[in-house]
Formats: structure tokens, sequence, C-alpha cells
């Protein structure tokens, strides 16, 4: 019996620190809500930054597939801040943005 509540308890603790990460993003976002022209426009700048080299090296493996990705990733995130979402909206999408494009260049380097 005591071995199914500590797995319970460890399935739980899990879940938590799990949507915990989302919620430290999300308080994180919301406070610097003030900032969001600025970082904004840093974020398409860092997204672009990593896109390119996600298609550089795309175009140099002769990888389409990958570069279509990267690609539209990128201009997603792009004109999510163009079109003038919610802060919280355009940091989320960069957030997926850089994160598929790191993994992207991490497969086309490791592959």
């Amino acid at each position: 019996m005591h071995t199914t509540i500590s797995h319970s308890v460890i399935k739980k603790e899990r879940k938590s620190q799990k949507l915990n990460l989302v919620k430290r993003i999300n308080k994180l976002i919301e406070k610097e809500k003030s900032n969001s022209i600025g970082i904004s426009i840093a974020l398409i700048m860092f997204g672009t930054g990593i896109a390119s080299i996600t298609a550089a090296l795309a175009v140099d493996n002769n990888s389409f597939f990958i570069l279509m990705l990267a690609t539209t990733a990128a201009m997603g995130a792009n004109v999510t801040a163009i079109s003038q979402r919610s802060f919280k909206t355009i940091s989320w999408a960069f957030i997926i943005n850089m994160s598929l494009n790191i993994l992207l260049i991490g497969y086309q380097l490791v592959f």
C-alpha cells in the first residue's frame, strides 16, 4: 500500500513540475509586458537569425523538408509579432520557433 501512495505522489509532482515551467514562463511574460515592443523586436531578430542558420544547413545538406519547417516556423513567429498579437502569444510563438530551429540545427549537425 505504501508504494502505491508514493507512486501517485511522484506522478503528481512530475505533473506539477511540468506545469510549473509553463507557469514560470507565463509569469515572466506578464512581468515584462511593459517592455513588449522592444522585446518583440529582439525576438524577431533572434528567431530569424537562428532560422537562417537552420536554413543554410538545410540548403547545404539538400534537405528541403527541414528548410520548409525552419522558414515556416520563423515566418509564423514574425507574422505573429507584426500582426500585433498579445505579448504572450508572440512570446510563445518565439519559444516554439526557437525550440524547433535549435532541434533542427542539432539534427543536421549529428546526421
